[in-house]
C-alpha cells in the first residue's frame, strides 16, 4: 500500500486515537473536497478501520470505517476527476474525491482494498514496481528501468563482449596485437639505458651509436606498424558491432507493440537508434582498445619499474591510491551527470522531431516563435547538465595530473642520492631508463582517468540500448498460436473491456457478432471507442477483459502473422513512404507485377491521375506523400488494399477529408473493394456507411444500438437518429451559406 508522509495535525489525531504508526497500513492524500473543490484529504487505514481526515478539523475523523463492516471498495467517475468509495451492507460510503491527476493512484487503491475486505490475493502494485529501482528503491525516469545508481559496469561490458563471439578471431588478432604492441614499447628505455651506458658514458663503443639509434628508429616503426593494423582491424569490428546492435535495436522496435510508441516520443526512440549507437561505436572503435592498451601498459611498466629499483617504484606509486579514489568518486558523479545529458539529448530531439514533422501546423497557426522557445529551454537545459560535466572534468583532470606528476620530483629526488651515494648499482642509464618508464606509466594513469569518462558515458548510451532490447512485446505470439492461413471472416466480441489506460475503460462491456462476408458500420460521436474496436480486433492491443475471437478462436491463440497479413486497412489519414506510386501501391505485396498495380489502381479509381504525371508509376510521392493531393493518397491507399487482397478489411474514416466529388471516387472505389470482405467502417459521414448490412452505434464507450438504418431510425429518442437529425441540419445549414 501507499504511506505518504503524513502532516503533523494528523499524526497528534492518530496519536490522541492511540492509532500507533506501526499499524499504520495506508496514508495517501486526496485533492478534493467533497463539496467537489480543491482541498486537502487523507485516508489513513490503521489497526482495521479506515479513517478520513481533515487538516483543518482538529483530532475528530470525518469517516471512521471498521474495514469488517465493509463488503467491497470501488471508484466512480465524476466530472473533472473520480471518488473512493465503500461498499456497506445495503449503502455506500464516499471516502475521498479526487481529481484526474490521481486517478491511477486511487484506482490501485480500490482494487487492493476490494481484495482485503473479499479476502482475496491482493494484486500486484505493479505501478510502484516499475517506477522505482528493486535495488536501492530510486526513482526512475518514467517508462526506464536503468538506474544510474545501480548499474553494472561489468555487466554491461560483457553483454558487449557477446556480440563480439562471431568475431573471435579479429578479436583474437586485436588482442594479439595489444600484446605485442606493448611488448615492443616496452624496449626503448632498455635500450636507451644501455646506450647511455655502454656507448655515452664514459665513451666505450662509438661505433655502436648508429645501430643504437637505428634500433630505437626501428622500434617505434614496428610499434607504429602495430598501431596502424591494430587501429584498421579495431575500426571494423567496431563498426560491425554497431552495426549488428543498431540492427538488433531497429528489429527490436519494429517488434515493439503499439503501446509501447503511444507512451513515448518519436524522437526519443530516434536517439536510441542514432545518437546512443553513434556513442557506443565511438567506444568501440576508440575507447576500448585504448583501455585495453593502456592496462596492458600500465602492467607491463610496473613489473619494469619494480624489476629496476623497488624502492623508486614504491614512490612513483604513493599518489596511486588517492588517483584510484579520486577516480571512483568523480566517476560516479559524471554518470549520473552525463545520463541526464543523454537524456536531455532525447528530449530535444524529440522536441526537434515535432516541430519539424509538423512544420505546416506551426506556419499555418504563426507558432514558430513557440516552437523556438521550446526548443531553446530544451538547449538551456542540455546545456547546463553539459556545463556541469565540464566542469567537473575541468576539475578532476588537472588534480590528476598533479598528483602523478608528484612521483615524478619524488623519483628524481631519490634516483639522484642513489646514483651519487650508490652510482655501482644505480647508474645514469638506469636512472634515465626508469624515468622513461615512469613517465610510459603515468601517461597511461592519466589516460585510464580520461578514458573513465569516455566509459561513463558510452555505458549510459550502452545501457539505453539494451534497455530496448529486453523490452518485451505486450502483443506476442503465444506459444500454442494456432496457423489460419485461411480465415473465412467471422468476429465476435465477448463482453470486451478495454482501456489504454486499465482504470479509465474506453469500451466497456461490448457484445457483438459480425458473419462472415458481412460490413458493419460503426458509429458514434468522437472518442465513443470506434477505432478501439478496430485496433482490438486488429490486436494491436489486448481486451482487458473478455474476448474477441476470429472464426471461433480468441485472436490470442491465432499467429498474430496470419491475422495482419489477411487484414486490410484504409485509414483517415493515410501514410504513404517516400518512394514510387508503384513501390506505395505494392507495399503489402512487394513481387507484385506491374500488371497487378495498375488493376489494383484502375479499381481504385487512381489509374487515371498517376497516368497523368511525367512518370507514371515511377513517380515519386515525397515525404508523407506530400506530392499528392488528400484524395490522391487516400486513392492509393485503397489501391494498396486491394493489392492486399485482405479477408478483413478496415475503414477509418476513409472520406472525411476531401471533397464531394473525390468522395465519390472513393465511394466507387470502396464498392468493389468491400465485395465479398468482412468489413468495418468507421465513419463521421452517414452517407459512407449506406451498404452497411448493421450500424453499431457507441457511446461513451458502451454500445448503445445495434441494427439496420431504418431499424435504427424507427427510434424516437435513439442515439443514431439524433446523429442523423444533427448532420441533416449542418448539411442543410451549409448548403444555404453556399
Amino acid at each position: 500500500m501507499i504511506k505518504e508522509d503524513l502532516p503533523e495535525s494528523i499524526q497528534t489525531s492518530l496519536n490522541q486515537l492511540e492509532l500507533s504508526d506501526d499499524g499504520i497500513e495506508l496514508a495517501v492524500k486526496s485533492d478534493v473536497a467533497p463539496d467537489g473543490q480543491f482541498g486537502e484529504r487523507w485516508l489513513v487505514m490503521a489497526n482495521g478501520r479506515l479513517l478520513v481526515f481533515s487538516p483543518d478539523n482538529g483530532a475528530r475523523p470525518l469517516v471512521d470505517l471498521p474495514l469488517e463492516k465493509m463488503r467491497g471498495a470501488r471508484t466512480e467517475v465524476l466530472v473533472g476527476g473520480g471518488a473512493l468509495e465503500a461498499q456497506v451492507e445495503g449503502d455506500t460510503v464516499e471516502l475521498a474525491r479526487y481529481s484526474n491527476s490521481l486517478t491511477r493512484k486511487f484506482s490501485r487503491i480500490a482494487k487492493r482494498l476490494d481484495a482485503m475486505v473479499k479476502r482475496e490475493e491482493l494484486p500486484p502494485d505493479k505501478d510502484e514496481e516499475e517506477h522505482r529501482c528493486p535495488g536501492c528503491g530510486r526513482a526512475l525516469e518514467k517508462y526506464s528501468r536503468v538506474c544510474p545508481r545501480c548499474i553494472s559496469k561489468g555487466k554491461v561490458l560483457r553483454r558487449l563482449l557477446a556480440y563480439a563471439r562471431p568475431y573471435w578471431w579479429r578479436v583474437s588478432i586485436v588482442t594479439g596485437l595489444m600484446l605485442l604492441g606493448t611488448a615492443v614499447e616496452m624496449l626503448p628505455p632498455k635500450l636507451m639505458q644501455s646506450l647511455m651506458d655502454n656507448v655515452l658514458r664514459p665513451v666505450k663503443h662509438a661505433e655502436w651509436l648508429l645501430w643504437y639509434v637505428l634500433g630505437i628508429a626501428g622500434m617505434r616503426v614496428v610499434s607504429m606498424g602495430i598501431s596502424i593494423v591494430r587501429g584498421r582491424l579495431s575500426a571494423w569490428l567496431g563498426g560491425r558491432l554497431s552495426l549488428d546492435i543498431r540492427s538488433q535495436l531497429n528489429e527490436r522496435l519494429q517488434r515493439l507493440s503499439l503501446g509501447y510508441f503511444d507512451k513515448r516520443q518519436v524522437g526519443a526512440v530516434m536517439a536510441r537508434v542514432t545518437q546512443d549507437t553513434s556513442a557506443l561505436q565511438g567506444f568501440l572503435v576508440d575507447g576500448s582498445q585504448m583501455f585495453v592498451v593502456n592496462i596492458l601498459q600500465i602492467i607491463g611498466i610496473g613489473i619494469a619499474l619494480f624489476l629496476y629499483n623497488w624502492k623508486l617504484a614504491l614512490i612513483t606509486l604513493l599518489p596511486t591510491p588517492m588517483v584510484a579514489l579520486l577516480s571512483m568518486l568523480f566517476s560516479r558523479r559524471l554518470r549520473r551527470i552525463f545520463h541526464s545529458f543523454w537524456h536531455g539529448w532525447s528530449r530535444l530531439s524529440a522536441v526537434l522531431n515535432d516541430a519539424l514533422s509538423g512544420i505546416r501546423v506551426v506556419k499555418a497557426f504563426g507558432q514558430e516563435d513557440r516552437e523556438i522557445g521550446r526548443f531553446e529551454r530544451r538547449s538551456e537545459a542540455l546545456f547546463q547538465t553539459g556545463v556541469r560535466a565540464e566542469r567537473l572534468w575541468a576539475t578532476f583532470f588537472p588534480t590528476m595530473a598533479f598528483l602523478v606528476n608528484s612521483g615524478s620530483l619524488l623519483v628524481w629526488y631519490f634516483g639522484g642520492h642513489a646514483l651519487f651515494n650508490d652510482p655501482g648499482h644505480v647508474t645514469l642509464g638506469t636512472l634515465i631508463a626508469f624515468m622513461m618508464y615512469q613517465g610510459m606509466f603515468y601517461g597511461p594513469v592519466q589516460m585510464l582517468s580520461r578514458i573513465t569518462d569516455w566509459l561513463t558515458r558510452s555505458l549510459t548510451a550502452t545501457d539505453r540500448i539494451f534497455e530496448v532490447l529486453d523490452t518485451e512485446p505486450e502483443i506476442a505470439d503465444d506459444p500454442e498460436a494456432i496457423p489460419m492461413p485461411h480465415l473465412r471472416g467471422e468476429i465476435t466480441f465477448e463482453n470486451v473491456t478495454f482501456g489504454y489506460d486499465e482504470h479509465k475503460p474506453v469500451l466497456k462491456n461490448i457484445d457483438l457478432k459480425v458473419k462472415g462476408g458481412e460490413m458493419i458500420g460503426l458509429v458514434g460521436r468522437s472518442g465513443a471507442g470506434k477505432t478501439t474496436v478496430i485496433s482490438l480486433l486488429c490486436r494491436f492491443y489486448e481486451a482487458n477483459q473478455g474476448r474477441v475471437l476470429v472464426d471461433g478462436i480468441d485472436v490470442r491463440k491465432i499467429r498474430i502473422g496470419d491475422l495482419r497479413r489477411q487484414t486490410g486497412v484504409v485509414l483517415q489519414e493515410p501514410f504513404l513512404f517516400s518512394g514510387t506510386i508503384a513501390e506505395n501501391i505494392a507495399y503489402a505485396k512487394p513481387d507484385a507485377s506491374l500488371e497487378d498495380i495498375m488493376r489494383a489502381a484502375k479499381a481504385a479509381n487512381a489509374h487515371d491521375f498517376i497516368i497523368k504525371f511525367a512518370d507514371g508509376y515511377d513517380s515519386q510521392v515525397g515525404e508523407r506523400g506530400q506530392r499528392l493531393s488528400a484524395g490522391e493518397r487516400q486513392r492509393i491507399s485503397i489501391a494498396r488494399a486491394i493489392l492486399h487482397n485482405p479477408r478483413l478489411l478496415i475503414l477509418d474514416e476513409a472520406t472525411s477529408s476531401v471533397d464531394t466529388e473525390t468522395e465519390q471516387q472513393i465511394q466507387q472505389a470502396l464498392s468493389r473493394l468491400v465485395v465479398g470482405r468482412t468489413t468495418f467502417a468507421i465513419a463521421h459521414r452517414l452517407s459512407t456507411l449506406r451498404r452497411a448490412e448493421r450500424l453499431m452505434v457507441l457511446d461513451e464507450g458502451k454500445m448503445a444500438e445495434l441494427g439496420t438504418h431504418d431499424e435504427l431510425m424507427e427510434k424516437p429518442d435513439g442515439v443514431y437518429k439524433k446523429l442523423v437529425n444533427l448532420q441533416t441540419e449542418l448539411s442543410r445549414i451549409k448548403a444555404v451559406d453556399g
